[in-house]
């Protein structure tokens, strides 16, 4: 008795720990683009081009404050005199101490320094949208990823169970041939046919095995892994208008954000480089604290003598270039034509975000009429097998039927199996397009 409660005890503990041990090794789509988020180094960059950015407007913000200057010198001189004045021979030593602050500040008349402050705000905010781009379009890689697995996966059941039925089929012609029903052709088609189905079996279950080392790299996960199909991606009541779903691309799309972004930066240079045309002013103020000790050696005493000095100074400078060889005028140009540009940027991408919405449109509508077609056609397919396996059980059909029948079952089930998640995806891309994939996964 106490041998068996050991066992099972031990038995329930393995259990336990082996159940431990697969769930870590599980992920749904949502749990990949949550670790995505985390590990991918496409989306670490674009963090790290946000944190320079703020970096750069702290450094843009320095500029505009004062700054103060604290200094210090130490001098000691001796003195001697080569001709001697008679009766008032002398030499001498000096101490000099010199302590100070110095406040300084510099600017441009047209606020140059405020405007590439204000040009930074718009860079940081140019970088939070491409890292939201960044982050969303990595998602639907994942989610690419994730569901071609998932085929893949589906697709190795059916080549499994093609091989199974082939198997039988090939075992039910050797017993036919046996009784002398069936000839040895009808053999040879069905073991060629087999070895083919194995062949397929084969070729599929690489491509699943590099559809995982494809996502794995793509996500940083555990080698062993196992994809839970979600369930959350009901879309039954999912309803979008193609004039819904421009007019969320345009508003929301974090791309069309960062190129005006970029246009008004553009902007803000321009002012910038006129700058250079206005003069510029440096204020300075000063504070000095000296201290002096001489020592005055003379043929009949020694005269110590010590003094404080205290000087305070303002100064102002007005500076402006009056000739720089055409450097400003060429800078004023250039950044005039990045301007072009930059609102060129901004037209295309708009055209950009529209022709991939039409693109995704379709796609969704076709996958979506797609699906309906498929399973009738599977249905129509799993019938006609039936019925082909139960005429060629009583001879009344050959062996060519039933490859036909066979083949056109696998077909049936492989278009159905990709179309269901091609519907999903093309949904997804959808959520995608409007701006709103990264809400929905995480």
């Amino acid at each position: 008795m106490f041998r068996k409660s050991l066992i099972f005890l031990l038995v329930f503990i393995f259990s336990l720990l082996n159940t431990n041990l697969y769930a870590k090794t599980m992920y749904s789509l949502k749990d990949l683009c949550k670790i995505a988020k985390k590990n991918a180094l496409k989306i670490k960059i674009a963090e790290d081009d946000l944190s320079i950015s703020k970096l750069e407007k702290k450094r843009a913000l320095s500029v505009l404050m004062p700054r103060l200057t604290a200094f210090g010198k130490k001098n000691k001189t001796f003195t001697k005199y080569d001709k001697q004045i008679p009766a008032i021979k002398m030499d001498n030593a000096t101490d000099t101490e010199t302590l100070g602050l110095k406040l300084d500040q510099s600017f441009t008349l047209n606020g140059k320094e405020l405007i590439a402050f204000k040009v930074t705000k718009d860079q940081i905010k140019m970088n939070e949208y491409n890292l939201e781009t960044t982050i969303s379009n990595y998602m639907y890689e994942v989610s690419k990823a994730y569901f071609n697995i998932l085929t893949a996966n589906k697709i190795l059941d059916i080549s499994r169970s093609d091989v199974k039925r082939l198997t039988n089929h090939r075992n039910s012609v050797k017993e036919k041939l046996k009784v002398g029903t069936l000839t040895k052709t009808a053999l040879f088609r069905a073991e060629a046919e087999l070895s083919k189905s194995k062949t397929n079996f084969v070729r599929i279950k690489n491509n699943f095995k590099l559809a995982k080392a494809f996502l794995k790299n793509l996500v940083d996960i555990d080698e062993d892994f196992f994809l839970i199909e979600n369930q959350d991606f009901n879309f039954d009541d999912f309803k979008i208008s193609f004039d819904e779903l421009v007019t969320q691309a345009i508003n929301n799309r974090p791309e069309l954000k960062s190129a005006e972004k970029i246009l008004d930066i553009a902007d803000k240079t321009i002012k910038y480089e006129k700058g250079a045309y206005w003069p510029k002013i440096s204020i300075q103020g000063t504070y000095t604290d000296n201290k002096i000790n001489s020592d005055h050696d003379t043929m009949y005493k020694l005269y110590d003598s010590k003094t404080n000095a205290t000087i305070k100074t303002i100064e102002a400078s007005f500076t402006f270039t009056l000739f720089d060889g055409g450097l400003r005028a060429a800078q004023i140009k250039q950044a005039i034509a990045r301007k072009r540009q930059a609102k060129a940027a901004l037209a295309n991408t708009k055209n950009q975000i529209i022709l991939e919405s039409k693109r995704s449109w379709f796609e969704y509508k076709t996958a979506k009429s797609t699906l309906k077609t498929l399973e009738d056609e599977l249905k129509f397919a799993r019938e006609n097998f039936d019925a082909v396996t139960m005429q060629f059980e009583y001879g009344l059909a050959d062996s060519v039927s039933m490859m036909d029948a066979d083949t056109l079952l696998v077909s049936a089930q492989r278009k159905l199996s990709e179309a269901e998640y091609a519907y999903i995806l093309s949904t997804l891309d959808l959520i995608r397009i409007k701006g709103d994939l990264i809400k929905f996964m995480l």
